[in-house]
């Protein structure tokens, strides 16, 4: 039997993940930055959940984006870091709702307004007909759905395409009104 030698880390040793072994361009096949819950567990938070603790949880779990579910895991939303900002509590407690009472369900992008592309249009895709997609739209994220099966099979999220192509990707989101009202009153 061995004794093995143990060591210190050093400071330039780097922790890495899946996709960081894998080259990523724009060429690359759509389905490769895909988060596919098939093979990835998605984060899910109850719409229950008060919005500070889901602020804390996301920003402890270096979490952009958790998808919305009722007590039996049905998928209600989306919810991303910025819709928990102080800005959007504060927009609540003027529409009259208590600070200590306002849920992510109070917050989140409802279920009928999340874009989605089919999972068979993107398995003869790249990644620039994703991100052209999702600038077109202005749209920072989509979810990913098996038409055939009616199933939601993942996710895509511009914030890490730009990490995986060690690139900027800026998505313009389209003006609304509620967007040009928080810029007027910031």
């Amino acid at each position: 039997m061995k004794t093995l030698s143990l060591f210190n880390l050093d400071a330039v040793d780097q922790l890495i993940q899946p996709a960081d072994f894998t080259e990523t361009t724009l060429n690359s096949p759509a389905l490769s930055v895909l988060s596919d819950f098939k093979h990835n567990q998605p984060t899910l938070i109850e719409g229950n959940t008060s919005a500070s603790q889901a602020l804390l949880m996301m920003q402890q779990e270096h979490c952009q984006l958790k998808l919305v579910v009722d007590a039996d895991e049905n998928m209600l939303g989306l919810i991303h870091i910025e819709q928990l900002s102080e800005q959007a509590l504060l927009r609540q407690v003027m529409l009259g709702n208590s600070r200590d009472e306002i849920k992510v369900r109070d917050l989140m992008r409802p279920r009928e307004r999340i874009k989605a592309l089919a999972y068979q249009q993107l398995q003869n895709c790249t990644i620039a007909d994703v991100v052209n997609t999702l600038q077109s739209n202005g749209e920072a994220f989509c979810l990913v759905v098996d038409r055939d099966n009616h199933q939601i099979r993942g996710v895509i999220h511009a914030q890490e395409l730009a990490r995986r192509l060690h690139m900027p990707l800026a998505i313009r989101q389209q003006p609304t009104f509620l967007r040009i009202f928080d810029s007027l009153t910031a």
